[in-house]
């Protein structure tokens, strides 16, 4: 009879302890030929129609990743949620859309600081089943009578669903190859740097782990794979060297004081993947340059050939510079006459390359495969790069078009040479000359924070002569200015050919070294910047037509990407724009797409 009474007491005790026993293993895995135990995947929702769209974020000061303030993106912009009727179901529901297993607690009065922007739901009454926070019953979306001091935060359970597609935590900007790079931390939906103060091996280990390289091999300091922009999220970082990510890690909150030009980067251990094995430059000067040449398969074996140089571009040239291990593309050539590689080597075996320039490898580029298309044939009209080491990276000062916009009206008759130029609408053909234009002025300030200067791809010789302003244009399209609603569709266009490419001020130390004046070098020296002012003919967009509304402002820098960089995602700005047919505002702008999406 004791026996059978102790059963059920035995057999829970016996199972715990089988728990336990068995957990203390789990980190070793399962041997080769034993599946993994069914884990819960993630499958995005498909929500209906007519569901409201949202993006959420947590935010807040001092706050771990996986807690903070509940913040919305909607309808271009980001608030909060209030925390009337706010429970444990609804956290669950924030929790699960943001890609976490579950919500461990929730707090009211705005515990993670108070936000700003909207107020978007309010009276929120969730089931916990809800896909999105946006099918909970609620006041209606933006209908609020809320401050920001009620203000909620959640907390999540640190375990993410398997299979979540995470705006990843950390990034490598700037840097040459595959595993290297200035590190950038997104923190309150804006990326910044880390402060290299007390920056080592151990800590960028952790940072090479998490973006799924092996161990750090070089902890770099003093902003040596380039200078980033926004804010320096993090200083004194101290890790153990068992954290998920460098997020996780301490830090002294309270510093202050950093620069970019103190800026932390990495070196990863990378695993070796073989891609140098199957391509080449031949014929150059030196090992940095030369006809691109690859291995390919031709009727069972493997044969070099060329590359077609149809569409061949800056891009491309990046992967293949990339592929080497050989830095960046200085140039890019379609001719490679001068190059004469080895004769059996002339024809195309590549043709209809397309890259986005973040490949490995150019065999990962869009290309024909086995179904060559080269009405140029190969040879001497075979596609061809330099490379460097280092690489020029500009970056546009959003402060600057924010404070210095404004409207003007400009009679037609003073506008001659900026319609000649096509700096004006399409519609101003039909305008007489005693007619107005609406001109949205503005200033850009352009930094090259890279580690060469940023040369125009076309020599002096080829330099265009505009007769009208009496200048010559290095550039034709040095940036795109663009007016677009908020759900994408562009109203409004302009752009500024680099009539005048020069160092307008240096960073105190450095020399200026390019001057247009009596047909001066053209170029931004690194560590210096140009400035187009509001003042000067095409730095605007033509709004003769533009009906009053909301819409976003956005510049491009480089937007054919005629000069190789370091780093394209941040010639990138954009601007939130009001404008009420009398008056314009300029409002959040940002390097990137951070914040605004259209």
């Amino acid at each position: 009879m004791p026996t059978t009474r102790c059963r059920p007491r035995c057999t829970v005790i016996l199972l715990v302890l089988l728990r336990l026993a068995l957990a203390q293993y789990e980190h070793l895995g399962y041997p080769p030929g034993f599946p993994n135990p069914e884990q819960e995947q993630y499958t995005a929702p498909q929500l209906a129609p007519d569901t409201p769209r949202i993006q959420l974020r947590l935010a807040g000061d001092k706050r771990k990743h996986n807690e903070g303030r509940v913040e919305v993106f909607y309808n271009a912009a980001w608030g909060t949620v209030c925390d009337d009727d706010f429970n444990i179901h609804a956290a669950q529901v924030v929790c699960r859309e943001l890609g976490y297993l579950e919500a461990i607690s929730w707090s009211p009065s705005s515990k993670y600081g108070k936000g700003e922007g909207p107020i978007w739901f309010d009276n929120l009454r969730c089931t916990g089943k809800e896909k999105t926070l946006a099918q909970c019953p609620s006041n209606g979306i933006g209908v609020s009578d809320c401050k920001h001091s009620e203000d909620v935060g959640v907390v999540c359970s640190d375990k993410r669903i398997p299979g979540f597609k995470f705006q990843p935590l950390v990034r490598l900007r700037g840097g040459a190859i595959v595993g290297e790079g200035r590190v950038e931390v997104l923190k309150n939906g804006e990326w910044g740097t880390i402060c290299d103060d007390k920056w080592n091996l151990l800590s960028a280990t952790v940072v090479c782990r998490e973006l799924g390289f092996g161990t750090a091999k070089e902890a770099l300091s003093g902003g040596r794979l380039g200078q980033g922009m926004g804010p320096v999220h993090m200083n004194e970082v101290a890790c153990s060297g068992f954290e998920k990510s460098v997020t996780e890690c301490f830090f002294n909150k309270e510093a202050l004081g950093c620069s970019h030009e103190e800026d932390a980067a990495v070196r990863c251990n990378v695993p070796a993947m073989g891609f140098q094995q199957s391509l080449r430059l031949s014929g150059g000067r030196s090992p940095f340059e030369g006809r691109v040449e690859v291995l390919a398969e031709r009727n069972g074996s493997l044969v070099w050939g060329t590359v077609c140089s149809d569409g061949w571009g800056t891009m491309e040239a990046m992967v293949v510079c990339r592929q080497l291990g050989l830095g960046f593309a200085s140039n890019v050539f379609q001719e490679t006459w001068y190059w004469p590689g080895q004769v059996s080597a002339d024809p195309v075996v590549m043709s209809g390359v397309r890259c986005s320039g973040t490949e490995m490898s150019l065999s990962h580029c869009l290309h024909h495969g086995a179904h060559l298309s080269c009405a140029k044939g190969g040879g001497r009209n075979a596609a061809g790069v330099a490379c460097s080491e280092t690489a020029p990276d500009l970056v546009l000062n959003p402060q600057v078009v924010e404070q210095t916009t404004y409207m003007e009206d400009r009679p037609m008759f003073m506008l001659h040479c900026a319609y000649e130029e096509n700096c004006l609408s399409s519609t101003s053909s039909q305008a007489p000359a005693n007619s107005y234009r609406r001109l949205l002025r503005f200033s850009s300030q352009i930094h090259n924070n890279g580690h060469s200067d940023f040369r125009p791809k076309a020599g002096r010789h080829s330099w265009v002569w505009h007769d009208c302003h009496r200048h010559y244009h290095s550039m034709e399209v040095f940036t795109l200015y663009d007016l677009v609603t908020l759900n994408g569709t562009k109203v409004a266009e302009g752009h500024k050919a680099s009539f005048c490419l020069e160092d307008s001020e240096c960073d105190e130390g450095i020399e200026k070294r390019y001057e247009c004046a009596n047909f001066g070098e053209q170029g931004i020296t690194v560590g210096c910047w140009d400035t187009y002012r509001h003042d000067i003919d095409c730095q605007w967009i033509d709004i003769t037509e533009l009906k009053p509304g909301d819409y976003i402002f956005q510049i491009v820098i480089n937007p054919n990407y005629e000069v190789p960089e370091s780093d394209y995602s941040n010639n990138i700005m954009k601007c939130r724009c009001r404008y009420d047919g009398h008056r314009v505002w300029m409002y959040s702008c940002h390097n990137g797409k951070r914040y605004l999406q259209t």
